[in-house]
């Protein structure tokens, strides 16, 4: 049995005997559950990525000396200041990940996404009115990766300090999840998605929506050529979150189309209301806002 296979039915098991359960709660910005980006690297590298929805557009621009973020979430501990730790090491073992290549592809996504600028602008104004939002990532950061002398960093923790603007839009729109089901499904993206997207539509529902299978595919970034094999692998999917996960979310596939009517939330032991975001000055990083690797 696989690591995560494993993990997978202790949990499962916790879940179903242990009536106190009490998840390690994380939050996900449903920015990236409205517009989903992009799954994989974009080929040749595009200053900018472009993707809409019937109500607005989202338009990522890249730094010039780095990527197009693709895929991933947010903790929020109601601060726009991240502290890293001493390493990157240290931060990559906090989310469940070993040493290694994907320290290496995390702290790739991480430099893209704090160096990228977002805009978002809403569809189908009136003549003569133009409305959005453009919004820095980050202000400042200062990440040590796979140092040789961590012990000189001693009066130096990486720290990563979030745009006001945009700290106080993810704080106030983040949605919640178990952390121990993340790192599950952290080696099976699909799966991952899948529970993100499932808890972020859930949030506030108070109606059953229904929608063509093949367009919940396309969120998910998945070939049109392999959308009967999505199907079979997402049915699977919610099974396991529905049954040995213990969430009775009401969703399933039915005859080309996806519908979820609303369902008790991921996380069911209720969370206290969130204080308000402290903001830390950008001064207070002054002189650290260098990448070291």
């Amino acid at each position: 049995m696989k690591e995560s296979e494993k993990k997978l039915v202790d949990l499962a098991i916790e879940k179903f005997f242990n009536p106190d359960y009490q998840p390690d709660v994380w939050f996900s910005s449903n920015i990236f559950m409205v517009f989903g980006l992009p799954t994989q690297r974009l080929k040749g590298n595009p200053a900018f990525w472009m993707k809409e929805t019937p109500l607005c557009k989202l338009t990522i621009t890249r730094d010039e000396q780095y990527e197009i973020p693709i895929d991933t979430e947010i903790r929020t501990k109601n601060t726009n200041l991240i502290d890293i730790g001493e390493t990157f090491n240290e931060y990559v073992k906090k989310v469940g990940y070993h040493e290694g290549r994907a320290n290496k592809a995390l702290l790739g996504q991480l430099i893209n996404y704090v160096t990228c600028v977002m805009k978002v602008e809403p569809k189908n104004l009136a003549n003569g009115h133009i409305l959005g939002m453009h919004s820095l990532v980050a202000r400042a950061w200062n990440v040590h990766f796979d140092v040789k002398n961590p012990e000189k960093l001693a009066l130096s923790k990486g720290r990563i300090l979030l745009d006001e603007q945009y700290a106080k839009w993810v704080h106030d729109h983040c949605v919640p999840l178990d952390m121990r089901v993340i790192q599950c499904f952290r080696r099976n993206p699909l799966a991952l998605d899948f529970y993100r997207f499932l808890a972020y539509r859930n949030n506030g529902l108070n109606k059953t929506i229904t929608f063509p299978d093949s367009d919940l595919f396309k969120q998910f970034g998945t070939d049109q050529q392999c959308d009967k094999i999505t199907r079979i692998r997402l049915k699977g999917i919610l099974k396991i979150i529905q049954t040995q996960l213990q969430w009775p979310v009401k969703a399933r596939f039915e005859d080309g189309y996806f519908e979820l009517q609303p369902s008790p939330p991921a996380v069911r032991h209720t969370i206290p209301s969130k204080s308000p975001l402290r903001i830390v000055d950008q001064s207070k990083l002054k002189g650290q806002n260098k990448i070291k690797m």
